[in-house]
Order: C-alpha cells, then structure tokens, then sequence
C-alpha cells in the first residue's frame, strides 16, 4: 500500500469541501435539482484548475454559485 502524497491528501480534502458545499446548497435551494447543483459547483470548480493555491477555491465556487442561482431565469426542478 502506498503512502499518501500532500496532493492527493489535499484533493481528497478539497473533495469533500465540494461534497458538504452540495449539501448545503440542496438544502438552501430545494427547488434546484442535485444534478444541476453538481454541474455548477462542477463548472465554477474547473475554473480554479489550474490555481496555484486551493485553499480558498470552495469559498469562490459557493459564491458563484450562489450567484448563479439567485440570478433572473435560473434553473429549477420540474
């Protein structure tokens, strides 16, 4: 079994920064489906790829993402 590396630490951490961050825009946005919730935190996420620094990369994505869904015509259930 192999030790694990700074990075992959740090990804699996950033993992589930991301998984709580749904939960808790499931529950603020209830009328907005999960898929959709994973494919805008999935987007904003892919922006900060390549980012040197991750540490406040789940604040930058909830907020645009929160952005996203208080804006006129966002996506709801159906």
């Amino acid at each position: 079994m192999s030790t694990p590396t700074l990075d992959t630490m740090a990804s699996e951490q950033l993992d589930l920064h991301f998984a709580q961050l749904e939960d808790r825009l499931d529950q603020d946005y209830s009328e907005v489906t999960r898929a959709r919730l994973h494919d805008l935190v999935g987007h904003e996420r892919a922006r900060f790829a390549g980012a040197r620094i991750h540490a406040f990369v789940p604040i930058l994505v909830e907020r645009a993402v929160r952005v996203a869904l208080t804006a006129p015509g966002r996506h709801r259930k159906d």
